[in-house]
């Protein structure tokens, strides 16, 4: 009786089942990437011996949109795929010095994540069944090829290669995650599944495996099922055929499968219920709103409240405490109201009240004060002394919702995101919010494609010399063009690849990029003493990371001097012995070490005495008000004077006027970083720079002013 209880009252009504409403959506317009997108962000590698046929499938595969590289030998095709990331490789099958099922193979197992595929007028019969066997290859074209079947047969290799990224990114959090994961097929049968996921819905692998999500769950609302799927930026509540109500989100899904979250909602006693008999359930109260819709009595407002913390009470206080906490807590919201308003309990930790007749916002903001007013003091529940606290959202009727249940669903987004904000603080709902969570579940999900579909780029600030103006050093910095989306600002995907763990990935390309780029410059003679990579804190915590580093050092030939690391200062005081332990294995290798973004942590040089770090970067903070604050100016030069004592090298970064070139100058700072020398160049425009010594003419310019 009482999970039946509990999950009737969840945050959705569920009405009917539905089998293929998932495969409807996984083909709908949303869904389904643009060929055009889809090959202008794919890069492929053909290897040849016969330099007219190589010309001759460049020419169709450039036109459709797709870069590609050509190459007349397997041997040259191992060094090219070494220096540069393709999606899908098209060889010969009879070369000279290695066929091309040895090749295809050689790729395979350096490259498992990249697509082979033979395209041939020849080919022994054997060795052909063996590669395709082995997964060497693809598939087998014949030549002549057709150029319209052959672009297709591209585009099916390609969508292959999307669908086995994402079936690895799905198998790696499957076996990973202790979170509860259900993977969905398109037509939304029960594909795969960790272990924790058949503990949350109570059933045994061999029931689980291929249900349709119809027999797992009962009462699904076709349209709030086609929403959740469609949108995939909210999570659904749905009643498991054993009673229990389990909260689903989105982990990672695409037009192939969706691996879902399964969070088990922790039910009540009917005790509870059977004390909240003055309270309206949820039915009841959508029932309600609908009736104050219809007669069109006026706006009124819909106030959701969740009590801040609340698994901590589960956890913490017996049973008998916290039904009488809830039976409490209903009690009093109910003394606070008006005869004509209306309350309901409709989850563990939710009330909702209903405001009817409200002429002002500001009215709502004022009933919200009051109705939480008696919270403001402890709680006496039995012998426990209880401090309560709310986060509250609302909805405002009509211009928020023009049903009852939208109007519901919008006040409860509105209380999810209140979350982060300060007690007391009351959010009305917005679909700017919303459409921010959605644009940072596409970014999210994007960024697993970024890498590999080459939407990736570094650009590189100048670093000046105060002492002599030339431009000897350089600072890395990703740059990320969305094929949809433009240009994605930095501050935007980098905290939500740290929060999603994409980061590791993002990390990794980008000390092989530069590496790649710094062994470039050094053949071109350029005359880049050193270039700074910045390091994410997930990869400060991968303990294979010095290793990581060294393999690259050797696999580029360079001298770790011209490599330096900038870590944050946030993270390297939060544990200060293990960052040392972690500096002294980076500086074993010979390389520089930098703290990033000083003065915006700690900001204290005592802790730099203990870590092996060269460079100090002053943050812009710091900086900003150096022409006008004689207080700042003394800050900055006593830590210039400070670091140079324990032997730094100091950096300031942010600089954007001549005035604080000269302060910094006079302060005898190493060097400037900074929109008044250069903001981050593209790799050519940066080689341009340097070249022309165009940082050593502004410096002399500003020296002269």
């Amino acid at each position: 009786m009482s999970k039946t209880r509990a999950t009737n009252n969840c945050a959705l009504i569920l009405l009917n089942p539905c089998r293929s409403l998932v495969a409807h959506f996984s083909h709908c317009g949303r869904w389904c990437p643009l060929k055009r997108r889809l090959a202008m962000s794919k890069a492929i590698l053909l290897v040849d011996d016969e330099v007219a046929i190589l010309r001759a499938l460049q020419r169709v595969l450039t036109r459709a949109g797709y870069r590609v590289f050509i190459c007349e030998s397997a041997a040259a095709g191992l060094d090219l795929l070494a220096q540069q990331s393709v999606s899908l490789v098209i060889s010969d099958f009879r070369m000279p010095g290695m066929k091309g099922s040895d090749f295809l193979a050689q790729v395979k197992a350096l490259y498992p994540q990249t697509l082979g595929v033979i395209l041939s007028a020849y080919a022994d019969r054997e060795a052909l069944l063996a590669s395709l066997n082995s997964g060497a290859a693809w598939k087998f074209l014949e030549k002549p090829w057709d150029d319209a079947q052959l672009l297709k047969d591209v585009e099916a290799a390609l969508a292959e290669k999307e669908r086995r990224q994402a079936e690895i990114q799905r198998t790696n959090l499957l076996l990973s995650s202790d979170e509860a994961l259900l993977e969905l097929s398109a037509s939304g049968v029960v594909t795969r599944f960790n272990h924790a996921a058949a503990v949350v819905l109570s059933m045994p692998p061999s029931e689980l495996r291929a249900k349709a999500l119809s027999d797992i769950f009962t009462d699904i609302n076709p349209i709030e099922l086609a929403t959740f799927f469609h949108k995939k930026d909210h999570d659904i509540c749905l009643q498991s055929q054993h009673g229990d109500a389990i909260s689903i989100s989105h982990r990672i899904s695409d037009i192939y499968h969706y691996l879902l979250k399964l969070t088990l909602v922790d039910a009540l006693s009917s005790d509870v219920f059977d004390g909240l008999t003055d309270l309206l359930d949820q039915n009841t109260l959508l029932g309600r709103m609908e009736d104050l819709i219809s007669v069109r009595s006026g706006p009124f407002a819909v106030v959701v409240l969740t009590i801040a913390n609340f698994q901590n009470f589960v956890d913490t206080l017996p049973e008998s405490v916290l039904e009488a906490l809830l039976l409490n807590i209903g009690q009093t919201l109910n003394r606070q109201l008006s005869a004509k308003a209306l309350l309901a309990y409709v989850a563990s930790d939710r009330f909702v009240v209903v405001f009817p007749a409200i002429k002002h916002e500001s009215a709502v903001q004022q009933f919200i004060g009051q109705l939480l007013h008696p919270f403001a003091q402890q709680l006496s529940i039995a012998t426990e002394k209880v401090q309560l606290s709310f986060t509250v959202g609302y909805a405002l009727s009509p211009q928020d919702g023009d049903s009852a249940k939208q109007l519901l669903h919008n006040a409860v987004t509105a209380c999810h995101h209140n979350e982060v904000n300060p007690k007391a603080f009351y959010l009305r709902y917005d679909r700017a919010i919303v459409e921010l969570k959605r644009q940072q579940f596409e970014i999210s999900n994007s960024l697993y494609a970024a890498v590999e579909e080459q939407q990736l780029q570094l650009h590189y600030q100048p670093k000046i010399s105060l002492l002599h103006g030339r431009c000897q050093s350089a600072e890395a910095l990703l740059r990320w063009h969305h094929p949809k989306m433009g240009w994605i600002s930095p501050a935007l995907f980098i905290p939500i690849a740290e929060r999603d763990g994409q980061i590791q990935l993002l990390g990794q390309w980008v000390l092989e990029q530069c590496f790649a780029q710094l062994k470039q410059w050094q053949q071109q003679n350029l005359g880049l003493q050193r270039l700074a990579i910045n390091l994410s804190g997930r990869q400060l915590q991968d303990p294979n990371l010095p290793t990581q580093v060294q393999q690259l050092l050797q696999k580029y030939q360079l001298d770790p001097d011209v490599i330096e690391l900038e870590i944050t200062e946030t993270f390297l005081m939060a544990d200060i012995e293990q960052s040392r332990l972690l500096l002294l294995q980076l500086k074993q290798l010979g390389l520089h070490l930098a703290m990033d973004d000083f003065g915006t942590g700690y900001s204290s040089l005592a802790y730099l005495a203990k870590l092996p770090v060269d460079v100090l970067k002053l943050d812009r903070s710091l900086l900003i008000d150096l022409e006008d604050s004689p207080q700042s100016a003394s800050m900055v030069r006593h830590m210039i004077r400070m670091a140079h004592e324990l032997g730094m090298v100091v950096v300031a970064e942010g600089i954007e006027s001549k005035g604080q070139v000269a302060i910094l100058r006079d302060m005898q700072c190493d060097l400037i970083q900074g929109y008044v020398f250069s903001s981050a160049l593209t790799e050519a425009d940066f080689v341009v720079y340097v070249s022309s010594n165009t940082g050593q003419t502004q410096w002399e310019q500003f020296a002269n002013d």
